[in-house]
């Protein structure tokens, strides 16, 4: 009995002497994830290209739900970046008041008797602050006699 106590203490000495010799791993975030590697041009350009194909198997596997939201699921498509801007240049073109395109951040699209996308947009106001701006577009389907964009609301994301 004495000699396991003691065969015990001594590999918890040996335990705890190993552990404190090893260097510690470096972990980043609450739950040790790596650190995220600093993105370059070469990386960037590479997850455009991913976004584009992203986007165009989008329609193949997504399972469409008419009258219902669904995130948005690539907002850096160049599609989606043209509807935020074109959502900003017409409310401008209403309201006159100066804002200026950033870029979208956010959104959703529903499928109706077109496509409803709901768009959050980050702009640049007059006095050159950031502003969060909700915009919905309505873009009806191609065969449609008037086949027009249109900018059903636009306003502040408070």
């Amino acid at each position: 009995m004495r000699t396991s106590f003691l065969l015990l203490l001594v590999i918890g000495v040996v335990a705890v002497v190993q552990a404190a010799t090893m260097p510690a791993a470096p972990t980043f975030g609450l739950f040790g994830e790596p650190r995220p590697r600093p993105l370059d041009r070469r990386r960037i350009q590479g997850l455009g290209k991913w976004a584009e194909a992203e986007h165009a198997k989008r329609s193949a596997n997504d399972e469409i739900i008419f009258g219902g939201l669904r995130p948005l699921k690539n907002i850096y498509h160049p599609k989606i970046q043209g509807l935020g801007q074109w959502a900003v240049a017409e409310h401008v073109k209403r309201a006159n008041d100066g804002l200026k395109f950033g870029r979208v951040v956010g959104g959703e699209d529903q499928l109706v008797a077109g496509m409803n996308y709901f768009l959050l947009i980050q702009v640049l106001n007059g006095n050159g602050g950031n502003g969060l701006y909700k915009a919905r577009v309505y873009e009806p389907l191609e065969e449609s006699p008037n086949n027009t964009r249109e900018l059903v609301s636009f306003g502040p994301a408070n």
